[in-house]
Protein backbone atom coordinates (compact mmCIF):
# COMPACT_ATOMS: atom_id res chain seq x y z
CA UNK A 1 0.00 0.00 0.00
CA UNK A 2 2.03 3.12 -1.23
CA UNK A 3 0.29 5.06 2.01
CA UNK A 4 -1.99 5.16 5.01
CA UNK A 5 -5.74 5.25 4.53
CA UNK A 6 -5.98 8.17 6.82
CA UNK A 7 -3.69 9.99 4.87
CA UNK A 8 -5.41 9.10 1.43
CA UNK A 9 -8.86 10.24 2.75
CA UNK A 10 -7.36 13.74 4.31
CA UNK A 11 -5.72 14.69 0.91
CA UNK A 12 -8.83 13.40 -1.51
CA UNK A 13 -11.16 15.30 0.91
CA UNK A 14 -8.68 17.95 1.13
CA UNK A 15 -8.51 18.60 -2.89
CA UNK A 16 -12.27 17.82 -3.28
CA UNK A 17 -12.24 21.01 -0.46
CA UNK A 18 -10.43 23.13 -2.97
CA UNK A 19 -11.82 21.89 -5.84
CA UNK A 20 -15.32 22.99 -4.22
CA UNK A 21 -14.31 25.94 -3.04
CA UNK A 22 -14.59 25.39 0.42
CA UNK A 23 -16.05 23.10 3.00
CA UNK A 24 -19.35 24.55 2.84
CA UNK A 25 -19.58 23.98 -1.02
CA UNK A 26 -18.55 20.73 -1.01
CA UNK A 27 -20.71 19.36 1.88
CA UNK A 28 -23.38 20.88 -0.53
CA UNK A 29 -22.07 19.11 -3.38
CA UNK A 30 -22.22 15.73 -1.65
CA UNK A 31 -25.80 17.02 -0.35
CA UNK A 32 -26.75 16.73 -4.13
CA UNK A 33 -25.24 13.57 -4.45
CA UNK A 34 -27.26 12.23 -1.95
CA UNK A 35 -24.66 12.08 0.10
CA UNK A 36 -25.13 13.57 4.09
CA UNK A 37 -26.12 12.79 7.77
CA UNK A 38 -30.31 12.74 8.32
CA UNK A 39 -30.45 16.24 9.47
CA UNK A 40 -29.57 17.46 6.06
CA UNK A 41 -25.93 18.69 5.61
CA UNK A 42 -22.30 18.04 6.92
CA UNK A 43 -21.29 21.57 8.33
CA UNK A 44 -17.91 23.37 7.28
CA UNK A 45 -16.31 22.20 10.61
CA UNK A 46 -16.96 18.39 10.22
CA UNK A 47 -15.40 18.44 6.85
CA UNK A 48 -12.18 20.59 8.59
CA UNK A 49 -12.16 17.55 10.77
CA UNK A 50 -11.76 15.19 8.12
CA UNK A 51 -8.93 17.10 6.49
CA UNK A 52 -7.10 17.70 10.43
CA UNK A 53 -7.27 14.12 11.15
CA UNK A 54 -9.78 14.79 14.30
CA UNK A 55 -12.53 12.12 13.19
CA UNK A 56 -13.07 10.13 10.38
CA UNK A 57 -15.21 10.23 7.72
CA UNK A 58 -18.13 7.82 6.55
CA UNK A 59 -17.19 5.80 3.85
CA UNK A 60 -19.75 7.10 1.48
CA UNK A 61 -18.28 10.64 1.92
CA UNK A 62 -14.92 9.93 0.52
CA UNK A 63 -16.26 7.65 -2.68
CA UNK A 64 -18.38 10.90 -3.24
CA UNK A 65 -16.04 13.07 -2.83
CA UNK A 66 -13.37 10.78 -5.33
CA UNK A 67 -16.17 10.22 -8.15
CA UNK A 68 -17.43 14.37 -8.38
CA UNK A 69 -13.82 15.55 -8.19
CA UNK A 70 -11.99 12.69 -10.18
CA UNK A 71 -9.59 12.15 -7.56
CA UNK A 72 -8.36 8.99 -7.82
CA UNK A 73 -8.30 6.18 -4.80
CA UNK A 74 -6.64 3.52 -6.28
CA UNK A 75 -3.34 5.25 -7.53
CA UNK A 76 -3.43 6.95 -3.69
CA UNK A 77 -3.04 3.71 -2.32
CA UNK A 78 -0.93 2.04 -4.51
CA UNK A 79 -3.01 -0.53 -6.37
CA UNK A 80 -3.55 -1.16 -9.86
CA UNK A 81 -6.60 -0.83 -11.51
CA UNK A 82 -8.63 -4.05 -12.00
CA UNK A 83 -11.43 -2.11 -13.52
CA UNK A 84 -12.49 1.41 -15.31
CA UNK A 85 -15.23 1.97 -12.89
CA UNK A 86 -13.11 4.14 -10.37
CA UNK A 87 -12.08 6.34 -12.65
CA UNK A 88 -14.95 6.79 -14.97
CA UNK A 89 -17.84 5.95 -12.61
CA UNK A 90 -19.72 9.42 -12.63
CA UNK A 91 -22.79 7.59 -10.00
CA UNK A 92 -22.24 7.08 -6.66
CA UNK A 93 -23.45 3.67 -6.59
CA UNK A 94 -21.62 2.43 -9.23
CA UNK A 95 -18.43 3.62 -7.10
CA UNK A 96 -19.61 2.48 -4.11
CA UNK A 97 -19.55 -1.08 -6.37
CA UNK A 98 -16.13 -0.69 -6.79
CA UNK A 99 -15.56 0.11 -3.40
CA UNK A 100 -15.64 -3.39 -2.44
CA UNK A 101 -12.43 -4.47 -4.03
CA UNK A 102 -11.01 -2.17 -1.70
CA UNK A 103 -13.15 -2.93 1.37
CA UNK A 104 -10.68 -5.89 2.78
CA UNK A 105 -7.52 -3.48 2.84
CA UNK A 106 -9.16 -0.15 4.41
CA UNK A 107 -11.99 -1.92 6.27
CA UNK A 108 -10.46 -1.09 10.11
CA UNK A 109 -9.08 2.12 8.90
CA UNK A 110 -12.81 3.31 7.82
CA UNK A 111 -13.97 2.44 11.57
CA UNK A 112 -15.17 5.58 13.37
CA UNK A 113 -13.12 6.64 15.74
CA UNK A 114 -13.08 4.76 19.05
CA UNK A 115 -14.49 6.67 21.99
CA UNK A 116 -14.77 5.99 25.65
CA UNK A 117 -17.86 3.51 26.12
CA UNK A 118 -19.84 4.99 28.40
CA UNK A 119 -21.06 2.34 31.05
CA UNK A 120 -24.06 2.50 32.84
CA UNK A 121 -24.58 0.77 36.87
CA UNK A 122 -28.59 1.30 35.41
CA UNK A 123 -30.22 0.99 39.11
CA UNK A 124 -27.72 -0.41 40.91
CA UNK A 125 -26.58 2.41 43.62
CA UNK A 126 -24.20 0.55 45.85
CA UNK A 127 -21.68 -2.93 45.53
CA UNK A 128 -19.81 -4.18 48.72
CA UNK A 129 -17.29 -6.94 48.98
CA UNK A 130 -19.05 -8.88 51.86
CA UNK A 131 -22.19 -8.74 53.50
CA UNK A 132 -20.51 -7.59 56.81
CA UNK A 133 -19.58 -4.39 54.89
CA UNK A 134 -23.25 -4.16 53.55
CA UNK A 135 -24.42 -4.22 56.75
CA UNK A 136 -21.96 -2.10 57.93
CA UNK A 137 -23.47 0.83 55.58
CA UNK A 138 -26.96 -0.53 55.43
CA UNK A 139 -27.55 -1.69 59.15
CA UNK A 140 -30.48 -4.09 58.99
CA UNK A 141 -31.76 -3.16 62.45
CA UNK A 142 -32.18 0.50 60.64
CA UNK A 143 -33.44 -0.80 57.46
CA UNK A 144 -36.81 -2.12 59.34
CA UNK A 145 -36.98 0.14 61.56
CA UNK A 146 -38.12 2.76 58.71
CA UNK A 147 -39.68 -0.08 56.68
CA UNK A 148 -43.30 -1.04 56.66
CA UNK A 149 -42.62 -4.17 54.47
CA UNK A 150 -39.72 -6.07 54.18
CA UNK A 151 -39.27 -9.34 51.87
CA UNK A 152 -36.01 -11.81 53.02
CA UNK A 153 -35.36 -14.79 50.65
CA UNK A 154 -32.24 -16.58 51.74
CA UNK A 155 -31.21 -19.90 53.44
CA UNK A 156 -31.37 -19.00 57.24
CA UNK A 157 -31.91 -15.07 57.37
CA UNK A 158 -29.54 -14.98 59.71
CA UNK A 159 -29.51 -10.61 59.11
CA UNK A 160 -32.99 -10.82 60.43
CA UNK A 161 -33.07 -13.51 62.96
CA UNK A 162 -30.03 -13.07 64.40
CA UNK A 163 -28.87 -9.58 63.84
CA UNK A 164 -31.96 -8.13 65.52
CA UNK A 165 -33.22 -9.48 68.73
CA UNK A 166 -36.91 -11.10 69.48
CA UNK A 167 -38.00 -7.98 71.86
CA UNK A 168 -37.12 -5.21 69.35
CA UNK A 169 -38.51 -7.08 66.29
CA UNK A 170 -41.66 -7.87 67.84
CA UNK A 171 -42.27 -4.34 68.55
CA UNK A 172 -41.45 -3.59 64.94
CA UNK A 173 -44.28 -5.64 63.99
CA UNK A 174 -46.72 -4.54 66.58
CA UNK A 175 -45.64 -0.84 65.17
CA UNK A 176 -46.82 -2.03 61.35
CA UNK A 177 -44.40 -3.79 59.85
CA UNK A 178 -44.92 -6.41 57.43
CA UNK A 179 -42.69 -9.22 57.27
CA UNK A 180 -42.39 -12.27 54.73
CA UNK A 181 -39.38 -14.85 55.39
CA UNK A 182 -38.52 -16.91 52.46
CA UNK A 183 -36.51 -19.97 53.96
CA UNK A 184 -34.85 -22.84 52.06
CA UNK A 185 -36.23 -26.03 53.82
CA UNK A 186 -34.10 -27.12 55.81
CA UNK A 187 -35.21 -30.92 54.94
CA UNK A 188 -34.82 -30.51 51.36
CA UNK A 189 -32.25 -31.76 49.05
CA UNK A 190 -31.07 -28.32 48.28
CA UNK A 191 -29.90 -27.40 51.85
CA UNK A 192 -27.98 -30.82 51.22
CA UNK A 193 -26.38 -29.73 48.29
CA UNK A 194 -25.61 -26.32 49.82
CA UNK A 195 -23.89 -28.19 52.84
CA UNK A 196 -21.86 -29.52 50.66
CA UNK A 197 -20.68 -26.73 48.11
CA UNK A 198 -19.55 -24.81 51.13
CA UNK A 199 -18.01 -28.06 52.51
CA UNK A 200 -20.18 -27.68 55.47
CA UNK A 201 -20.68 -30.85 57.84
CA UNK A 202 -23.59 -32.70 56.81
CA UNK A 203 -26.97 -30.74 58.73
CA UNK A 204 -25.03 -27.75 59.73
CA UNK A 205 -27.16 -25.63 57.57
CA UNK A 206 -30.28 -26.93 57.93
CA UNK A 207 -29.98 -26.84 61.88
CA UNK A 208 -29.03 -22.83 61.94
CA UNK A 209 -31.85 -22.86 59.69
CA UNK A 210 -35.02 -24.69 61.23
CA UNK A 211 -33.56 -22.95 64.65
CA UNK A 212 -33.94 -19.44 63.10
CA UNK A 213 -37.39 -20.34 62.04
CA UNK A 214 -38.67 -21.71 65.54
CA UNK A 215 -37.55 -18.58 67.10
CA UNK A 216 -39.34 -16.54 64.53
CA UNK A 217 -42.33 -18.43 65.17
CA UNK A 218 -42.02 -18.15 68.94
CA UNK A 219 -41.93 -14.70 68.33
CA UNK A 220 -44.89 -14.84 65.97
CA UNK A 221 -46.58 -16.59 69.05
CA UNK A 222 -46.63 -13.60 71.54
CA UNK A 223 -47.64 -11.06 68.74
CA UNK A 224 -51.31 -9.35 69.48
CA UNK A 225 -53.38 -10.87 67.02
CA UNK A 226 -53.26 -8.27 64.18
CA UNK A 227 -49.94 -8.04 64.40
CA UNK A 228 -49.41 -11.78 64.04
CA UNK A 229 -50.86 -11.44 60.66
CA UNK A 230 -48.56 -9.45 59.36
CA UNK A 231 -45.60 -12.16 59.74
CA UNK A 232 -45.61 -15.24 56.91
CA UNK A 233 -43.09 -17.88 56.58
CA UNK A 234 -42.42 -20.15 54.06
CA UNK A 235 -40.11 -22.78 52.66
CA UNK A 236 -38.79 -23.22 48.57
CA UNK A 237 -36.78 -26.61 47.81
CA UNK A 238 -35.07 -24.93 44.76
CA UNK A 239 -31.14 -24.52 43.73
CA UNK A 240 -30.18 -22.05 45.97
CA UNK A 241 -28.47 -18.56 44.04
CA UNK A 242 -29.48 -15.48 45.25
CA UNK A 243 -30.45 -13.90 49.04
CA UNK A 244 -33.00 -11.05 48.47
CA UNK A 245 -33.83 -8.76 50.51
CA UNK A 246 -36.27 -6.08 49.53
CA UNK A 247 -37.44 -2.85 51.68
CA UNK A 248 -41.00 -1.53 50.73
CA UNK A 249 -40.92 -2.62 47.09
CA UNK A 250 -38.09 0.45 46.10
CA UNK A 251 -34.71 -0.93 47.49
CA UNK A 252 -33.23 -4.70 47.29
CA UNK A 253 -30.29 -6.31 48.88
CA UNK A 254 -28.85 -8.92 46.51
CA UNK A 255 -26.19 -11.42 47.55
CA UNK A 256 -24.92 -14.51 44.96
CA UNK A 257 -24.46 -17.52 46.62
CA UNK A 258 -20.43 -18.50 45.67
CA UNK A 259 -19.24 -21.88 45.05
CA UNK A 260 -17.51 -23.10 48.71
CA UNK A 261 -17.93 -19.43 49.72
CA UNK A 262 -20.17 -18.70 52.96
CA UNK A 263 -22.72 -16.17 52.65
CA UNK A 264 -20.86 -13.75 54.81
CA UNK A 265 -17.88 -13.77 52.13
CA UNK A 266 -19.88 -12.95 49.14
CA UNK A 267 -20.59 -9.51 47.41
CA UNK A 268 -23.64 -7.83 48.16
CA UNK A 269 -25.53 -5.10 45.08
CA UNK A 270 -27.98 -2.40 46.54
CA UNK A 271 -30.29 -1.83 44.01
CA UNK A 272 -32.82 0.90 44.28
CA UNK A 273 -35.75 1.05 42.02
CA UNK A 274 -35.70 3.09 39.44
CA UNK A 275 -38.30 4.40 36.89
CA UNK A 276 -35.79 5.49 34.67
CA UNK A 277 -34.39 2.21 34.00
CA UNK A 278 -37.18 -0.48 33.92
CA UNK A 279 -35.19 -2.89 32.56
CA UNK A 280 -33.06 -2.70 35.50
CA UNK A 281 -32.05 -5.09 37.83
CA UNK A 282 -34.63 -4.30 40.57
CA UNK A 283 -37.72 -5.91 38.70
CA UNK A 284 -35.19 -9.07 37.98
CA UNK A 285 -35.26 -9.93 41.38
CA UNK A 286 -38.24 -8.72 42.83
CA UNK A 287 -39.98 -11.09 40.34
CA UNK A 288 -37.63 -13.83 41.28
CA UNK A 289 -38.98 -13.25 45.29
CA UNK A 290 -42.50 -13.33 43.71
CA UNK A 291 -41.98 -16.12 41.65
CA UNK A 292 -40.40 -18.19 44.18
CA UNK A 293 -42.70 -17.36 47.13
CA UNK A 294 -45.63 -18.65 44.98
CA UNK A 295 -44.30 -21.78 44.42
CA UNK A 296 -43.08 -21.79 48.52
CA UNK A 297 -45.16 -24.40 51.16
CA UNK A 298 -46.53 -22.03 53.52
CA UNK A 299 -45.58 -22.89 56.96
CA UNK A 300 -47.79 -23.46 59.65
CA UNK A 301 -47.34 -21.76 63.70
Amino acid sequence: MGATWDAVVREVLDQARRAAGGGAPLAAALRAADVGPESGVYSESAVSNWIKGRARPPADVVLAAASLYGLSLDSRIGLAPQTTVASEATDVEELRLAFQRLEALVHERLAPTSEPVSFTTRDVVGVFATRSEAQVAVPVLRTLATAQHVDAMGIGLNAICQGVSDVTLAELIENGLTLRCLFLDPDSAAIAAREAEEEQPPGHLADLTRANMLALGRMRERLSPEARDRVHVRTYDEPVRFSITTIDGTRSLVQPYLPKARGLDAPVLLIDSDDAHPHGLFPVFEQIFTETWERARVVDN
